[in-house]
Order: structure tokens, then sequence, then C-alpha cells
């Protein structure tokens, strides 16, 4: 296309020369006449010696309107001078903007310059933003597509698991159409599945249950951690900045350690396993087992020589020597002194022993001696007690009954009596004016000392009152228990038959503790003769 015509021919049709081109948004581009037959005036401006990037393409758009092709245009109207354009050493030229290893520069980096850099990263990202989006939407209709062969993939296996058990049904009615199995065969066949199915799902019941088990025991885990997180957390923050940085220390020691113990344990690992390398090489040599054997038996060796090496180092001088056994020997008469000071209270014990099995001999023979009296009184009252202690909660609910009914009756009496009191006002006029119930007092007569006394004396004649109430209470209490007991034992002495049969079993009693006394003597001094034997030996070896 030769635009140097558009200049001739438009001219007559109304084509203006000096209306300016407008500028797209890719801005202005300087076409060069390569490849082009056009012929330019001499007037016109030389060609640039490149051919901008994109950058310098629409950086030239800061320049001002296109001028129209193949006319020529003048300097003052391109948007700059002569002036503008630097002077090199080739020139009036444009300075070289880009290299092969770098983007290409521009000399004015104005405001429209930066504006046109933003637009084309900005288009770079949106043309980036919306490859990854079609990716994005690509990998979700995958997934969704994923999903949906998941599901159909179930559903197939389900219908194929179907199908089998139906196709096995089948084989087994052609089967017995066939007369290939029987009708036991099938119904055992049947039972089995019953019984397989059973186990079956009693071990999916117990793996559910297991399950729950431990989804309970993971939740109560989880719970127990927060907690401990949480008072960990409110234990920080209470913490003074000392403490603080005294746990980052122990934070740090204890991971430290933690370290420490993983490689420990790495190591032991490590060497546990070489152990058992070298064992199973051991084990397939004799000559190796041998001399596994001759390594123990030299460390046995070294640790026994080690061991007479300290008792060597340890051993003390003969003087020493004699003072450990002197203290020895000390030792040993404390413990003899010891054992003879027990023999003779063990002597001392069998005398009185054997004393007190003579007085109950004696007693025995006496039959009626005081000391037997005191005991069938002591055995009286003991007897009175256990009744006492076996009635008692029957006869505390008596008498609480009796208490809780006197009082009623006590209430009810005061009432009776206070209804039946007539009143007369001249009375009680006359018991105001009485000295112990006059309802003002006389300063002078009655001062805050006074007052006081007489507080006190009647605090302490209350007190004497309560005293008394209670301990007649008490006797009260005690009194139906005191009389049944000395009518029980009114009756227990009349009943002299009885009081015979019973002395008669308590000499039983007694006879057979002397019995089992004397059986115990022998072997209490045989025990004496040995201790005495070995105390004698123990004094000879000394």
């Amino acid at each position: 296309m030769d635009f140097s015509e558009c200049s001739t021919d438009w001219t007559g049709t109304g084509c203006r020369t000096d209306v300016p081109r407008p500028v797209s948004r890719r801005g202005f581009r300087e076409y060069t006449n390569s490849g082009s037959t056009v012929s330019r005036s001499g007037t016109m401006r030389p060609t640039s010696a490149y051919r901008g990037g994109t950058a310098s393409r629409l950086s030239t758009a800061g320049f001002g309107p296109a001028p129209p092709t193949a006319s020529r245009q003048p300097t003052a109207m391109t948007g700059f001078s002569m002036i503008d354009r630097p002077i090199t050493q080739q020139g009036i030229s444009g300075l070289r903007t880009s290299t092969a290893r770098g983007f290409r520069t521009r000399q004015l980096q104005d405001k429209r310059y930066w504006e046109e850099l933003m637009q084309v990263k900005v288009r770079e990202m949106k043309a980036e933003i919306a490859r990854l989006t079609e990716q994005a939407d690509a990998g979700e209709r995958e997934r969704s597509a994923k999903k949906h062969y998941e599901k159909r993939v179930r559903e197939l296996a389900q219908e194929l698991t179907d199908l089998q058990g139906r196709l096995a049904d089948y084989n087994t009615a052609i089967r017995v159409a066939n007369g290939e199995a029987s009708k036991l065969s099938v119904e055992e066949q049947t039972k089995e599945l019953e019984v397989n199915n059973k186990r079956l799902q009693e071990e999916v019941e117990q793996i559910f249950m297991e399950k729950q088990r431990k989804e309970n025991q993971l939740r109560q885990l989880r719970e127990q951690m927060e907690k401990e997180q949480t008072s960990v957390s409110h234990l920080l923050s209470e913490m003074t900045p000392e403490q603080k940085e005294q746990y980052s220390q122990l934070e740090a020691t204890a991971a430290a350690l933690r370290d420490e113990v993983e490689q420990a344990r790495n190591q032991c690992d490590h060497l546990n396993k070489e152990k058992e390398e070298f064992s199973k090489e051991i084990a397939g040599s004799q000559i190796k087992l041998h001399l596994l054997e001759l390594h123990r038996r030299l460390a046995a060796a070294e640790e026994k020589r080690d061991n007479l090496k300290d008792e060597m180092s340890n051993r003390l001088d003969p003087q020493t020597e004699r003072e450990k056994l002197l203290a020895q020997v000390r030792e040993d008469n404390a413990a003899i002194t010891s054992l003879d000071s027990n023999a003779a209270n063990v002597k001392e014990q069998i005398r009185k022993v054997q004393e007190l099995i003579e007085q109950s001999e004696q007693d025995l023979e006496e039959g009626n001696s005081e000391r037997h009296q005191k005991y069938r009184e002591l055995k009286k009252r003991e007897e009175t007690m256990d009744v006492f202690m076996t009635t008692y909660e029957e006869n505390l609910k008596k008498e609480q009954e009796k208490i809780e009914q006197l009082e009623k009756d006590i209430v009810f009496a005061l009432e009776h009596s206070s209804s039946n009191i007539d009143l007369d006002l001249s009375e009680i006029d006359s018991l105001k004016q009485k000295d112990g119930y006059s309802a003002t007092y006389d300063e002078s007569k009655h001062s805050i000392e006074s007052l006081m006394k007489d507080y006190e004396r009647f605090q302490s004649n209350l007190k004497k009152v309560e005293a008394t109430r209670e301990r007649l209470a008490t006797e009260l209490q005690t009194l139906p228990e005191k009389t049944k007991i000395m009518k029980e034992e009114l009756i227990t002495l009349t009943d002299l038959e009885k009081l015979r049969d019973e002395g008669e079993e308590q000499k039983k009693v007694l006879q057979n503790e002397l019995r089992q006394l004397k059986e115990k003597i022998g072997p209490t001094e045989s025990a004496v003769v040995e201790a005495t034997n070995k105390l004698k030996k123990l004094q000879v070896n000394n």
C-alpha cells in the first residue's frame, strides 16, 4: 500500500493533511520504510535507528498526535524540538534503549510512561488470572466428574455383588435341578452361611462398639487436653515476667532434653540393629562364638581384678582392723547382755505365770474365797451390762416417749390453769408496786454496777437451775435402768442353784485354762534352756 499517494489524491477529495491522526489505546507506532517502495522527501525526518518495544511504542503517545504517513511534518508540530534529541558520537540519533540481555527502556520515563507500563502489567495479570481461572474450572469439573465416577463405581460394585449373589443362587438351583446337590446339603450350606453371617455381624458390632469406645476416649482426651491447655494459658497469664522467662528457659531445656532422648533412642535402635546383625553373623560361625565366650570370660576376670584392687585399696591397716574388731566385740557383748536381760525377763514372766497358776489352784480349792466372790460380782455386772446394751435402744425410745408425753401433759396443765385464773387489775397493780416488780428504776438506788451485779447473779442462778435440770433429767433417764438392774441382780442373788451352776462352769473353764498353761510351760522352759545354752556358748567363744 502506497501511503504517498494519499497526500495527492486525498487533497483533491477533501483529505486534510493538517488534521492529526487519533491515537489508539496501544499508542503511536513509528513505521519504517523497510520493504516499501515509497520514496520520501528530503525534508522528511530521518527514520529511527531502532524499532522500539512495547514500552517504547506506548511511550511515544505522550509526544502528541502522529503525523500523516508520507507527509512532511514540520518540526514544531511533532511535540518536541531537536534540542530534545540527544547528541552522541554518531550524531543526532536516539539512544540505544535495549540490549540483548535486558528490557528496552526509554529516555523520558514520565507519568504517561508509567501509566502505560502499569496498563501492560494489568493486562498481563488479567490474562494470567483468566488462565488460572480456566485451569481451576477445569480442575473443578474434573473433581465433580471424579466424584460422579466414584459414586457410579460404588453403585456398580454393589450391583455386581448383588448379581454375584443371584448367580450363586441360580447355580445352586441348577445343581439341585440337575441332581448334583441334595436338599440336605443345600440346607447345611444355608445354616453355615447363617452362622457365618451371625459371626460377621457380631464382629461388626464389636468393631463398632470398639470404635465408639475409642471415639469417647479420644473425645475425653481432647477435652482433657483443652482443659490442660486452658489451665496452662491461665497460669502463664498469671506469671510474672521473671517466671515467664524461667518458664521459657525450662521449655527450651525440655525441648533440648527431648531431642537428646530422641537421639539416644535412635542410637539405641541403631545399636540394637547392629547387635542383631552381629548375633546373626556370630551364630553362623563356631569360631566367633568361641571368641565371644572368651571375651565374656575376659570381662568377668577384669571385673574380679577391679574388685580385688578396690578391696586392696580399701583395706585398712592392722591397727584400724584391730580397733574395728574390738568395736565388733563390744557390740557382741552388748547384744549378749541384752539377751541375758531378756532371758531374765522371760524367767520372771515364767515365775509370775507359775504364781498365777498356783493362786488359781488355791482359789479353786477354796471355792468361796474373797477373790472368787469378786469374780462373781464382776461376772454379774458384765451380764447386767450386756443386757443393758441389748435393750438400750428400746429403753431409750420408751423414755423419750415418756418425756414427750410428760411435756404434753405439762403444757396442757399450764394452758388449763391459765384459762382458769381470773385476773384482777388491783392485784396486778399491787404486784407492780412491789420492790421486785417496779417498772422503772430509781437512778439513785440502781446504778450500772448494781445492775451488772444483778445480771451476774441472775446468770449464775440460771446456770445452776440449768445444771439442776440436766442432772434431774439424767437421773430420770437412768432411774428406770438402775431399777431394772437392781431387780435383775436381786433375782440373780435369790437363785442360788443357778449361782452354783455358774460357779461350777467357771471352775471348769479355769481348769481348762490351767491345763493349757501347764502345756505351755514345757515349751517355754525348753526355750529358756536353749537361750541359756546359746548364751553360755557365746560367753565361751568370747
